[in-house]
């Protein structure tokens, strides 16, 4: 059990980093949309509800493969996310 805290604590660091970045982007940079801003931010809590939400709940408990392989599909997706929020949290100072 200790892993799957650690991974939620993980998850709850990149979340709370991309959320700063765009706050600071938001609040510091010239000529940034404040709505789009307010978007890519809901955006994050958002991300970051729905990975703990699955790190909470793996699928196949029984077989020790399969919760292997929901693990790395989870972490797989959650920096597929990170890579497209940091993406639309770069383009905000376009």
């Amino acid at each position: 059990m200790a892993k799957r805290r650690i991974l939620k604590k993980d998850i709850s660091y990149v979340a709370g980093d991309l959320f700063s970045e765009a706050l600071v982007c938001m609040l510091y940079i010239p000529g940034v949309d404040s709505g789009k801003a307010d978007v890519v931010m809901a955006r994050i809590l958002d991300m970051q509800d729905e990975f703990i939400r699955r790190a909470n709940r793996p699928d196949g408990k029984d077989n020790p493969k399969r919760v292997k392989e929901y693990y790395r599909k989870l972490r797989a997706d959650l920096q597929t996310e990170v890579n497209a929020i940091a993406t639309e949290i770069g383009e905000l100072s376009k």
